[in-house]
């Protein structure tokens, strides 16, 4: 259930980037270019985890499991509508 609902909170985010970056980057400023760098590093990372892949490091399956990516996700999407 947790791959389920982390490919499908990436595809919507991804798709969000895709189909309307301007909604994401009215103003391209450093600090919204920072946030949106995050963003793609947590998005990736919930792809990632959604698809299925399992390393073999433990490092790497911490940093794209569920806890490490949906919080990132949600603080940048949220700075990203508060900075708008």
């Amino acid at each position: 259930m947790l791959r389920a609902t982390s490919l499908v909170l990436a595809a919507l985010c991804g798709l969000v980037g895709l189909v309307c970056p301007y909604l994401l980057a009215r103003q391209a400023t450093a600090l919204n270019q920072s946030i949106l760098l995050l963003m793609m590093a947590a998005l990736s990372g919930a792809f990632i985890y959604g698809v299925g892949f399992r390393p073999r490091a433990r490092w790497i399956s911490c940093l794209i499991s569920p806890l490490t990516t949906w919080p990132v996700l949600g603080l940048t999407t949220a700075s990203l509508l508060v900075l708008r």
